[in-house]
């Protein structure tokens, strides 16, 4: 079986790289892929540098069609129309990857909805512990959404309703 490959979204490589560095000691079917084990050969630094004439969101947008993770974990901390803006960004130009956002306190049920409708296709609080990363990436990886059952009683309804 080969390993899933996930990869991390979060402008503060410090920040970045502790959370690779978290995902990485979960579980050996997860491949965490990352801007040190992408290069190739020196002319591939030149991809890596950050354009300054891009937006944060259009640098974001080119390094995960870069890599091409299967799971991409979007590290929001709170939820804001750039988080939106980069949901729907990712969704229109990385299809093949399944974003999973991470928030650091409770979220209400229209912002969670926002989320997925943005294309994420799960939301974590980070706050609560223990997060189980190895359940998260098998799940998201195999089409299933990573959300509340309160949040599919929503969705639900809102089925129902149209």
């Amino acid at each position: 079986m080969h390993p899933i490959t996930v990869a991390v979204a979060e402008n503060d490589q410090m920040k970045r790289r502790q959370l690779e560095h978290h995902l990485r000691q979960n579980n050996q079917n997860i491949e965490v892929l990352t801007d040190e084990n992408s290069l190739y050969n020196k002319n591939m630094e030149i991809r890596l540098k950050s354009r300054n004439n891009q937006s944060l969101k259009a640098n974001t947008v080119a390094r995960i069609k870069r890599l091409r993770p299967r799971v991409l974990f979007v590290n929001a901390q709170q939820l804001t129309q750039e988080s939106f803006d980069l949901l729907h960004e990712l969704n229109q130009h990385c299809p093949g990857t399944l974003p999973v956002v991470l928030v650091k306190e409770e979220v209400d049920d229209s912002q969670v909805l926002q989320v997925l409708e943005s294309g994420a296709r799960g939301i974590v609080n980070c706050s609560v512990k223990p997060i189980n990363v190895s359940l998260i990436v098998e799940t998201v990886n195999r089409g299933e959404p990573w959300v509340s059952r309160k949040i599919l009683v929503k969705i639900m309804d809102k089925i129902k309703l149209t």
